[in-house]
């Protein structure tokens, strides 16, 4: 139990990849000067990857051969919660004709063609997730 009323239950890998799809915010772990950072971000899917947009100061860049990094996002409705974490390879892009393709995934504001912008490109390895429910909808009724 996690808490007074309520189970811990794993999610499928299907459960949390329509999560995933469901949400646009999360934040990133990473590596900043041979210390662990956190930021938070917005992403995309798109196939199989995560997309995060990044301005050529932001600190979430990755050097350009990649690095592993974390994406966790999650989310609540009072009672119960759920949280995933993906985990695997990101690499920063630069180059003009792939900024310009992940510039149609649809982001609110999109950034001006003309301002460096580039994104961030995870491909996950590990996806994970959990989701807490009321002890009640989970386990066998006791008898009255």
């Amino acid at each position: 139990m996690t808490d007074l009323g309520t189970v811990r239950e794993d999610l499928t890998d299907g459960d949390c990849r329509r999560l995933l799809g469901s949400a646009s915010r999360g934040h990133l772990a990473f590596t900043r000067d041979a210390l662990p950072a956190i930021a938070p971000v917005h992403y995309a899917v798109a196939g199989e990857r995560l997309v995060i947009p990044a301005r050529p100061d932001s600190d979430h860049l990755l050097p350009p051969r990649g690095a592993v990094v974390v994406l966790g996002i999650d989310g609540c409705d009072g009672r119960s919660g759920w949280s995933v974490t993906v985990v695997g390879l990101a690499r920063t892009v630069t180059d003009p004709a792939d900024v310009a393709a992940w510039d149609t995934l649809g982001w609110t504001g999109p950034p001006a063609a003309a301002d460096g912008h580039c994104y961030v490109v995870l491909h996950p390895g590990v996806v994970r997730g959990w989701r807490t429910v009321p002890a009640y909808a989970s386990g066998p009724s006791c008898p009255v």
